[in-house]
């Protein structure tokens, strides 16, 4: 694929994989439009991306909100004319136990990791019809696939896994439909990636209230992670990424050892999945 001129869209791009990909696609000749809450951290990506030779736009911008994705796409179209790619890749966790979660606790997520993407969808997807291109990227997670890992761990990541599972179908199907329009479609699967996404995460407690991690105890979370020898960089997510969407790829992995796993462990062939929707439709 060939990134020159080309306009990427990227919310959640203040930090950790929005950020490794607009920067990667910067450096491969695209413009980029960053949207994110935090605004102080967008400004720094725009900086970057300018000093690479690009244009760059700070959107401010909450996913969860119609009016927000509405305006990123307005503005986007005013001052660059176009959008090629879109990157649906905000997004967030509750943690906590499944019995204590309210269903405010679930409408915070859904309405980020599950509405924000399809806000994203039909901001910018009469656009890509019209043109009869495009490509769609929404990130989703090994979660999406596994809601039972890590042991001892994906209790309370329940909510998490199920917002990523609604996610893949919801891009299964989008595949389906867009693929033979021109558009393409992928999901990128990221394991464990060296990211700040726990400082965003909201806590249920047995207490049934909710509450924010401290921040030695989010600096304690992100150094275990980090440290971890199956830890990716953002840096390196972007360059996978890139290599999928170059490879025509609906399922991209940041873990080979993700895909062998569920192959072993629950029987999911994703390398004759991709060779089945490919088949199906055709471009």
């Amino acid at each position: 694929m060939d990134f020159k001129g080309k306009v990427a869209v990227i919310t959640g791009a203040a930090s950790g994989i929005g950020r490794g990909v607009a920067i990667e696609m910067a450096k491969l000749g695209a413009d980029i439009v960053t949207a994110d809450l935090d605004d102080k951290n967008l400004e720094s990506a725009c900086k970057e991306i300018k000093s690479l030779g690009r244009r760059a736009l700070l959107v401010h911008c909450d996913v969860s909100k119609d009016a927000d994705v509405e305006n990123l796409a307005k503005q986007t179209f005013a001052s660059m004319g176009k959008c090629d790619i879109l990157m649906n890749n905000a997004g967030t966790a509750v943690r906590g136990p499944v019995e204590h979660l309210t269903v405010a606790n679930w409408e915070w997520l859904v309405q980020i990791n599950f509405l924000g993407v399809i806000r994203g969808v039909r901001a910018f997807l009469p656009y890509m019809l019209q043109r009869g291109s495009g490509y769609i990227i929404n990130t989703g997670s090994g979660a999406g696939f596994n809601a039972t890992e890590p042991p001892g761990l994906f209790e309370s990541n329940i909510p998490y896994a199920a917002t990523k599972f609604g996610l893949v179908g919801l891009s299964e199907g989008l595949f389906g439909y867009l693929r033979p329009k021109g558009i393409a479609v992928s999901v990128l699967c990221p394991g464990f990636v060296a990211t700040n996404l726990s400082a965003n995460v909201h806590f249920v407690g047995d207490d049934e209230k909710e509450f924010q991690l401290k921040p030695e105890d989010i600096q304690k979370e992100k150094e275990a992670l980090f440290s971890s020898p199956d830890v990716e960089t953002p840096e390196g997510v972007a360059k996978i990424l890139i290599k999928g969407m170059n490879e025509d790829r609906f399922l991209i992995f940041t873990h080979a050892g993700m895909v062998k796993s569920f192959k072993e462990e629950r029987g999911q062939d994703f390398g004759k999945l991709e060779q089945h929707l490919q088949k199906k439709f055709p471009k």
